[in-house]
């Protein structure tokens, strides 16, 4: 039997902790692979690009000068986010999945994407038919005015099975 893979996406909030717990539930045994995504943020503004130069030698440095600062950036939030790996791949071994049925990848968000369509991107390049996420309850007045991970899973998310754990 081939294993089933289920793209599981994760930050350190209460809904993404409560997904964990749902997942390890279900699949505590053999035949499933677990790829733990976590979706780092943007690049804040600022790191986006440089002033420039008129000077070519000075444009050359100003370049790599912001691709060090970006690679730092980067760093940093990943470090901030491997606890959550850490503890959601814990969760899952404890239950019974094998260390090698656990897969923990960061997510860089591609320009101009929603994170959403990160994760799905994601689900696909790590052959998942399952994308597993957690939903914070929320207003009715917040939900007007505010873009949704887990709505816009389901909104975009033709091919695979998504399920949303409150």
């Amino acid at each position: 039997m081939a294993d089933t893979r289920i793209l599981l996406a994760i930050d350190d909030s209460a809904a993404a902790k409560r997904a964990v717990k749902y997942v390890a539930r279900l699949v505590g045994r053999k035949g499933f692979r677990i790829c733990l995504v976590h979706v780092l943020p943007p690049l804040p503004p600022a790191l986006l690009e440089h002033g420039g130069s008129e000077n070519p030698q000075q444009e050359v440095q100003l370049e790599v000068e912001l691709r060090a600062e970006q690679e730092l950036w980067t760093s940093k939030k990943q470090k901030e986010a491997q606890g959550s790996l850490n503890k959601a791949s814990a969760t899952l071994r404890k239950a019974g999945l094998s260390a090698k049925s656990v897969q923990t990848i960061f997510c860089e968000p591609a320009d101009g994407r929603a994170a959403a369509e990160d994760i799905l991107r994601m689900a696909g390049e790590c052959k998942c038919q399952t994308v597993v996420a957690g939903r914070q309850s929320v207003s009715w007045f917040h939900e007007l005015f505010s873009q949704d991970l887990a709505e816009e899973l389901m909104r975009c998310g033709k091919g695979f099975s998504v399920w949303l754990v409150e």
